[in-house]
């Protein structure tokens, strides 16, 4: 007999397909959570179709105060569940735990239980201090998406009713999956915050006529209002059964930060993932988009470095307008790695990892003439400027983003990036490049326009006055901190 264990719905995927591949002919019992009783309340369908017994476990008669009492409260009540539901873990060939650090995967470990640890699909152990040493073998890895592909359709089918999917969604040919986070419920950043960033990630990157959403299970935004001709999936099901549910397979997987894309890679023709770090910057994509677009627009055989900047965000923005480069762009952490002829695009995230302002300066001066160098300046450090080196500005042309808001004509604002190229007829082409973007679903249009030399002129100014501040600020705080490190030398002295 075999013993399986879950708490999550990836675990209990697996463990249905796992045992119809390798335990089909031997007794399984499988004892859930309550989290996944109240996900799925059909879950009683489980006995006799994938499982022979279902037992359920009641995690709120657990307490969590201090580690030695988790330890003696999941012994009595784990102790207690078994002998009340006539569970001898003694008559088990093989106990199957998704979960080590869960109630019962504590209970295994402190009475000694030998038992395997069924593979994650988002990390294996989160407490190990309490496992290490106690479990068994991992389950030999398999590909579980593979895995169901392996079963007979009727089987698949079955696994699908369960799920609640008891016809295929049909979908527009060549969409866009969006796996979506639940941001605000889980506080990581406000309600609106989580409306915007995918009101962004969705004009920038699928028009709304493709996109299907699958909401994570605990997101409560109302996507339905956000993209009234986008596709909402009610059902809750794992990710993993993506590539089984759909009349049109989905051209294209985009998250922001949901796992579950890693398990679908090879399975789908395009994937759009971003940072870690893009929820907490996701305006900067404007700079981005609006950056991309002059490089792709007046050049077309560079090669592309970044330093410092949301490389991955410079790479979907490249690929999802259509500009196929056929490459990626080229990291650096040192100026001296970039060749001649390059286009670079430096932004000031972390400027601990950025070289001194003299530094890049002095690049500048020496740069070839045929390359292009682009500050995003997310942050306002203004990388290539050290006072009083006013001529650097000579060779830099502001692109000012106009941006408008769609119901509301007062609400207007303004942001700007540098682009640095030492030939003339290069910066009068970028400067008389105009475009312009609609925004649909964030309400919004973006536009860059040609400027006239006053305007320009004017920009300039500008720029160099808020450099100055900027670099003064800086000034004043190097000799702040370091009167402070001379004080406490002298004081240490005496």
């Amino acid at each position: 007999m075999i013993l399986y264990h879950v708490i999550t719905t990836y675990q209990l995927l697996h463990c249905i397909i796992y045992k119809e591949l390798f335990h089909k002919e031997q007794v399984c019992t499988i004892l859930l959570s309550d989290f996944i009783k109240e996900k799925y309340p059909q879950f009683k369908q489980m006995e006799g179709l994938f499982f022979d017994k279902i037992f359920v476990f009641n995690t709120h008669e657990f307490f969590n105060d201090t580690e030695n009492n988790i330890i003696n409260n999941t012994n009595e009540v784990c102790g207690k569940y078994l002998n009340e539901n006539n569970i001898n873990l003694q008559e088990f060939s093989e106990i199957i735990v998704g979960s080590p650090n869960s109630y019962f995967g504590i209970y295994l470990v402190e009475n000694r239980i030998d038992f395997t640890l069924l593979e994650e699909s988002s990390g294996l152990i989160s407490r190990p201090e309490i496992v290490e040493g106690y479990y068994d073998t991992n389950l030999e890895h398999f590909d579980l998406i593979e895995s169901i592909g392996k079963l007979d359709s009727s089987f698949i089918d079955k696994v699908l009713v369960f799920f609640g999917i008891d016809q295929k969604i049909q979908i527009n040919k060549n969409s866009t999956i969006l796996l979506t986070q639940h941001f605000s419920n889980s506080r990581i950043m406000s309600f609106e915050e989580h409306k915007k960033i995918y009101q962004l990630v969705v004009d920038y990157f699928v028009p709304e006529t493709r996109l299907v959403i699958k909401p994570h299970p605990d997101d409560l935004m109302f996507y339905d209002g956000l993209f009234p001709q986008a596709t909402v999936i009610k059902k809750k099901f794992p990710s993993e059964l993506i590539p089984f549910v759909f009349t049109e397979k989905p051209q294209t997987v985009m998250t922001i930060t949901s796992t579950s894309i890693n398990n679908l890679m090879g399975y789908f023709e395009n994937f759009i993932k971003f940072s870690t770090d893009f929820e907490r910057y996701f305006n900067i994509t404007h700079k981005y988009y609006c950056a991309v677009k002059i490089i792709s627009e007046l050049i077309e055989d560079y090669e592309i470095y970044e330093m410092n900047s949301d490389k991955l965000l410079l790479e979907n923005l490249l690929n999802i307008s259509g500009n196929q480069f056929g490459r990626s762009i080229n990291s650096v952490n040192n100026l001296s790695q970039i060749p001649d002829k390059s286009i670079v695009i430096i932004d000031d995230f972390n400027r601990e990892t950025l070289p001194e302002s003299k530094e890049i300066c002095n690049f500048l001066k020496s740069v070839d003439r045929e390359s292009i160098i682009i500050f995003i300046n997310s942050y306002k450090e203004y990388l290539f400027y050290d006072y009083p080196n006013k001529e650097i500005f000579e060779s830099i042309v502001p692109v000012e983003i106009l941006h408008n808001s769609t119901v509301d004509e007062t609400d207007q604002y303004s942001k700007t990036f540098f682009v640095y190229s030492k030939r003339k007829d290069t910066r009068n082409m970028i400067n008389q490049l105009t475009f312009e973007k609609t925004l649909r679903s964030s309400k919004e249009i973006i536009k860059v326009e040609a400027m006239s030399e006053e305007q320009l002129r004017i920009k300039i100014l500008e720029g160099i006055l808020e450099a100055t501040e900027k670099r003064l600020e800086h000034y004043i705080k190097m000799e702040s901190e370091l009167r402070e490190k001379l004080n406490l030398k002298m004081t240490q002295m005496k």
